[in-house]
């Protein structure tokens, strides 16, 4: 019984004295059986403590069985990051601790395994995209998974227009492994090409990628104005889709729509407002794009319709009841150089009145001089833009209120002075009105230059005129139930 008390004993004391006075390792990342690492994955554990310096050997091998590890030591420190692991290959590792105090060490940690990613995954443009520019940017994901792609020297691409990859169009390039896209050069137009990545380190080169196709614009996406446009400024900018690595643009306008004797301009922008065009027209237009090395066809073709004349608002056709010192207004145009107004009791317009020429930005003007009361006129205006003026538009008529003109009008107690004036003016209104009364100045143009309304008081109405330039001009009242008009004279 002693004899077997003391061999357990011994048994006891050898065990003691053969576990490691430092604990283990545990291993913290890459998780056991991790995929699509980088070649730099960082490998790391949980710190151990002992009595003296920690130090730690790390064991990587792509064998389980370790028969040609590389070995790697640290000092308290509880990562390596690795460098120039080959791609699609399983790792195996595992840590061991050193207390330097002691000279004690622990026994290896449990083996983990992670594999190293393949390929990358093409991003952009997509597969079997199409219309893409002549200059295009090849790009590839800098993700896999979860991981950032990382630890690449280079990134090599290649395109062509074979899937083979060894037609003379065949390109190819190294890009820092640092980036994630690369334009391509200056490629066919209508061409359908071919394309594939892969990363290089080192000491590894990866796969390629899948294989991604996709196809070059081979004509020019036209923007504004939409097809059949009716009508349009003469000044209509013609627009069309800007393309990367597209130099030039040619485009095309003709009065047929097959071309005819076009008129062939070239701009280096996606836009333009086009010269030689005229009022009443209609014209097709194409665009087309080129570069150092190819040209692309022309694409559809549109037509756009120019303005033929100002359109008419008022007096509105057959307006009854219009004053005898009228207004006329019309729609804005734009890239004009001046308007003229014609109105006359005959429609056919033998002898009518014309006016000046009406500044390009206006949308009205007012008759100078007093029409007949209770007449029928009729009035029409044209356009004139580039060297071209425009028909006369169709004639609206109006008929003239019954009412007080500027002959009568001192009968009726409407009297101005000074007359000539110079700073203020009193005007005098008739007697027996009550209410307001709208006072209204407007030079022989019909462009206003003054308008006031006062309250009618019986007593003379004094009106600054200190601002208004010199010159021959109407004052007009407009008062409840009549209009009055007179001349009015400004000395300077």
């Amino acid at each position: 019984m002693k004899k077997l008390l003391s061999i357990l004993l011994l048994l006891v004391s050898f065990t003691a004295f053969a576990q490691p006075k430092i604990y283990t390792p545990t291993l913290a990342s890459p998780l056991d059986n991790a995929t699509n690492q980088m070649p730099d994955v960082t490998l790391s554990w949980n710190a151990v403590t002992g009595v003296g310096i920690i130090k730690y050997k790390l064991a990587v091998d792509d064998d389980i069985n370790f028969t040609s590890p590389q070995y790697f030591w640290t000092e308290f420190v509880t990562s390596v990051k690795m460098a120039n692991l080959h791609y699609a290959t399983t790792y195996y590792w595992r840590v061991k601790a050193f207390d330097m105090g002691t000279g004690d060490s622990s026994y290896w940690s449990a083996t983990r395994k992670f594999t190293t990613f393949a390929k990358l995954e093409n991003k952009s443009p997509k597969n079997k995209d199409k219309n893409q520019a002549p200059v295009v940017n090849l790009e590839w994901k800098n993700l896999i998974g979860p991981n950032q792609v990382t630890g690449n020297t280079y990134f090599n691409y290649i395109l062509d227009t074979q899937n083979s990859f060894d037609s003379p169009d065949a390109y190819s390039g190294l890009v820092e492994g640092t980036k994630f896209k690369v334009p391509t050069p200056k490629l066919k137009f209508g061409t359908k090409y071919f394309w594939k990545v892969r990363a290089i380190n080192d000491a590894d080169t990866s796969e390629w990628s899948d294989t991604w196709y996709f196809r070059t614009l081979d004509t020019i996406q036209l923007k504004e104005p939409a097809n059949n446009a009716n009508p349009v400024q003469i000044d209509q900018e013609l627009k069309w889709n800007a393309y990367n690595g597209i130099t030039k643009y040619d485009y095309e306008l003709s009065v047929t729509p097959d071309f005819d004797e076009p008129l062939h301009f070239v701009t280096d922008k996606n836009s333009v407002v086009p010269s030689g065009i005229t009022f009443g027209v209609k014209y097709y237009w194409r665009v087309r794009g080129r570069h150092a090395t190819d040209t692309s066809s022309w694409g559809e073709a549109r037509s756009f319709t120019v303005i033929a004349y100002p359109i008419l608002q008022t007096p509105a056709n057959g307006a009854t009841e219009v004053s005898v010192q009228p207004e006329f207004t019309w729609k804005k145009m734009t890239g004009v150089s001046f308007f003229q107004l014609q109105y006359d009791k005959d429609p056919s317009f033998p002898d009518g009145f014309i006016s000046l020429d009406i500044g390009d930005t206006l949308t009205k003007y007012r008759s100078p001089y007093k029409l007949d009361e209770n007449t029928t006129y009729y009035w029409r205006m044209r356009v004139a833009a580039n060297g071209d003026t425009s028909q006369w538009s169709p004639a609206f008529s109006f008929t003239t209120q019954s009412g007080v003109g500027i002959d009568n009008a001192g009968k009726e107690g409407f009297r101005v002075y000074p007359n000539p004036a110079k700073t203020y003016i009193q005007v005098v209104l008739p007697t027996g009105i009550s209410g307001q009364a709208r006072l209204q100045i407007v030079d022989l143009l019909g462009r206003e230059v003054f308008n006031q309304t006062l309250n009618i008081t019986g007593q003379p109405l004094k009106l600054d005129v200190s601002e208004i330039p010199g010159g021959i001009f109407m004052i007009k009242a407009i008062l409840p139930g009549k209009t009055l008009v007179q001349k009015l004279i400004i000395d300077r």
